[in-house]
């Protein structure tokens, strides 16, 4: 999904309690699950906003210790399914395969989208350490709800964990961001030494030519680690269907910009020395129009919050006793869905940890969807061809892994690895001490793993 539009001047509340909530048209039936899935296109493209320089960290110079270490440009592209790997033509991606290793999937964490996705791969971190359970969600210790389209985006407390950015910059390493989600908050005080609001409409051949002008930097000021972001992918899963031989432009398009960026890496004195990892946050399917559910009238939802969690949706009630009524209730008229207590949320989901998740979460069977209106024909013509947020297990849902660079072998496969273990892998290629709470490891990159060798320190 694109992450977020221009910021709303004023924060909106589309989940308040449903007592409180006035009677909207049908149109308006899954605006939590659109905006949760990826709404929001990429208009056209003006010129880029300024770097923003940020304070505290590495204070944009790199500590003597670390400059002969490698650099790594962690690229993602949103919702990029592995078999578009080989249903499209790809030459720029099969050429970094070549030169380093590829999963054959990367298992992203539930809700399978965005900000979560990404939070994951940055931190090394499950959704329910971290706390970023979705795009959008509430959480009850500060009666808020976090929105990716509002100023949230920006607030530092409402991410947990340590972030790879802070990691390095904390370690004396100077980092950029040309968007990611989570590198615009101030994370403990910390943000990259280069870092963009994120701005949908910046073309994407100039987010790379910055990243390459970073990369040119002298040595002294030069990221060792960059993010890079592209949602085009994304955008056209949602609107064509992952299916659909339409796919072929943006899959191709990106391939494109891979082969771009790795072109001007090739141009640089020290492009031996710098590594990339390219991965998506999730997968896209076609959702299933016959197991639509919509919250049944049989359960009395007056008062509690509904908030969409992907195709799922949390249900926030605040007392035990009617959580426990309430989800009997749901899951005596459910057919294409079931509700769960918390404590009772599948542990492979890895958010029992966190109320942010909800007092119950209704997960939909398969490819289903949770709604909680009523008019349901009406609701199925606005079912996206493509969408995401599933339980992650699933192949649809998988993303990509690729890298290539000092430390790795060349023309490796691996199993599919999972999101939480990009965090001790990037670390390990950059040489820092990882933050000793990750739930990652870098074991399944070990077929892979070379000596990288590195420069004498000036």
């Amino acid at each position: 999904m694109t992450p977020r539009a221009a910021a709303p001047a004023r924060k909106s509340s589309p989940s308040a309690p449903i007592a409180a909530q006035p009677t909207r048209l049908a149109a308006g039936i899954l605006t939590a699950l659109l905006a949760a899935c990826g709404a929001t296109p990429e208009p056209a493209s003006p010129a880029p906003a300024a770097t923003v320089r940020a304070a505290g960290g590495s204070g944009g110079v790199n500590d003597p210790a670390v400059r002969a270490r490698p650099y790594v440009v962690l690229v993602s592209f949103d919702g990029f399914r592995p078999d578009y790997l080989h249903r499209f033509g790809t030459p720029h991606f099969a050429r970094l395969a070549a030169r380093g290793a590829r999963a054959e999937g990367l298992v992203t964490v539930f809700p399978s989208v965005t900000f979560p996705g990404h939070y994951s791969l940055a931190t090394g971190l499950y959704p329910e350490a971290h706390g970023i359970v979705g795009n959008r969600f509430y959480d009850p210790a500060r009666d808020d709800e976090f929105d990716f389209r509002d100023d949230d985006a920006a607030d530092g407390s409402w991410w947990g964990g340590e972030p790879i950015w802070v990691t390095a910059e904390l370690q004396g390493m100077v980092t950029a961001a040309f968007f990611f989600p989570g590198t615009e908050a101030d994370i403990g005080g910390v943000r990259p030494s280069h870092w963009r609001p994120y701005d949908g409409s910046v073309p994407n051949p100039e987010r790379i030519a910055q990243v390459l002008a970073w990369l040119a930097l002298p040595e002294g000021e030069r990221p060792h680690l960059i993010t890079l972001y592209f949602s085009l992918v994304d955008s056209a899963g949602h609107n064509l269907g992952p299916d659909a031989a339409g796919m072929r432009r943006s899959v191709e398009a990106a391939d494109r910009l891979l082969g771009r960026l790795l072109d001007g890496v090739d141009a640089l004195p020290h492009a031996g020395r710098v590594a990339l990892v390219v991965v998506s946050d999730h997968g896209m399917a076609a959702p299933d129009p016959d197991r639509l559910t919509v919250l049944p009238d049989v359960a009395d939802l007056r008062g509690v919050r509904l908030v969409a969690a992907g195709p799922a949706m949390s249900v926030h009630v605040g007392e035990p006793a009617r959580s426990r009524a309430l989800r009997d209730a749901l899951n005596a008229g459910l057919t294409h869905a079931r509700a769960h207590l918390r404590e009772e949320i599948p542990a492979r989901l890895h958010v029992r940890g966190t109320p942010r998740i909800g007092d119950i979460l209704v997960i939909p069977d398969g490819l289903g969807l949770v709604g909680f209106r009523r008019v349901v024909e009406r609701v199925r013509l606005l079912l996206r061809p493509g969408m995401h947020g599933w339980d992650p297990h699933l192949p649809e849902m998988h993303g990509i892994f690729l890298a290539a660079g000092p430390g790795i072998g060349a023309g490796v496969t691996l199993p599919p690895v999972e999101a939480v273990d990009v965090y001790p892998l990037v670390a390990h290629l950059l040489g820092l001490t990882p933050h000793p709470a990750v739930a990652g490891d870098l074991a399944p990159f070990a077929a892979a793993l070379t000596e990288a060798e590195q420069e004498p320190a000036p």
